[in-house]
């Protein structure tokens, strides 16, 4: 293997151009903006757990019909 292959590849350098204005900027905000009200997160976990629950129990019954009904035609 020669080494003018790697010579010419090596001697290229590119310099990444970086807007430094943007890295100097401040991202933090007032805290105060971020809050959310507690009863407004309970209630999103409220309609999520319902929605599982409902999700849960429309597989299974649709589990125990199948099967029932695959009973019934064998049967």
């Amino acid at each position: 293997m020669s080494t003018e292959s790697l010579n010419r590849t090596s001697n290229v350098i590119e310099t990444p151009s970086i807007n430094v204005d943007v890295l100097k900027q401040n991202t933090f905000k007032d805290d105060r903006a971020k809050r959310t009200c507690i009863n407004t997160l309970n209630k999103r976990l409220h309609d999520s757990k319902k929605k599982d629950k409902l999700r849960n129990m429309f597989i299974v019954s649709s589990v125990l019909l199948s099967v029932g009904a695959l009973s019934f035609i064998v049967g």
